[in-house]
């Protein structure tokens, strides 16, 4: 395995550093797609030894993570590992996807949380629940959190697959497709940081949530 991390970041200047060093240990190279940031987030990843690929303006997470796949496929890389530049995601989680995926074989390695009411914001346990049942309905196999975007997959499983979106429908257009194609799935168990002071999410639950319910019908039935 050669593995590229990608890290589309917008305006994360104050977490991308932690997020970056916290996973150059893992991978072979570590990308920040710079979405049209304002606030020097480029420069800090950068400065923090990442690669940069810069965005003029922001075009969205799907669009970020595009070109970053791009770049990887380009570059020769047999796997991407994708995680926010928010904090969200821990980087010391990165060797548990990849040991499933060196263990089961799986194309696309999702990371898994753990959905407890106690510790999520409600509005994000329950887009969450009901979003990865309609995902397992819709691929025919149990998807354990269909939005997360903390994942591990290989390359070459997306070649020639022409994915069309732009903001938080690319993990289920992602999802649809790989199955589609025949792919298989396994599920690393992860953790996910909620707090005030600290990681924030710029999607919106359910406003998002019922965009990618949407879209998601569109992928399955109208091979959007």
């Amino acid at each position: 395995m050669r593995t590229c991390a990608l890290i589309p970041a917008y305006n994360e200047a104050s977490y991308i550093a932690d997020v970056v060093k916290g996973a150059q240990p893992h991978v072979d190279e570590v990308v920040v797609i710079d979405d049209g940031s304002g606030d020097g987030t480029g420069q800090v990843a950068q400065a923090a030894g990442a690669t940069c690929l810069r965005s003029a303006r922001n075009c969205g997470k799907a669009s970020a993570l595009r070109l970053g796949i791009e770049f990887a496929r380009a570059r020769n890389f047999t796997h991407v590992v994708t995680l926010d530049g928010d904090g969200q995601h821990l980087p010391e989680d990165i060797p548990g996807l990849l040991r499933v995926a060196k263990e089961t074989g799986a194309d696309l390695v999702i990371g898994a949380r753990s959905f407890d009411r106690d510790s999520m914001p409600r509005s994000r346990y329950y887009s969450n629940t009901i979003g990865s049942r309609i995902a397992s309905s819709l691929v025919g196999r149990e998807i354990r959190d269909s939005q997360s975007g903390f994942r591990l997959f290989r390359l070459d499983k997306l070649q020639g697959t022409r994915l069309r979106s732009r903001f938080y429908e690319l993990e289920m257009e992602m999802l649809i497709k790989m199955t589609q194609s025949g792919c298989t799935i396994a599920h690393a168990p992860v953790h996910t940081v909620y707090h005030d002071g600290g990681a924030r999410s710029k999607m919106k639950p359910v406003r998002d949530t019922v965009w990618v319910c949407l879209w998601s019908l569109a992928f399955r039935f109208l091979g959007a």
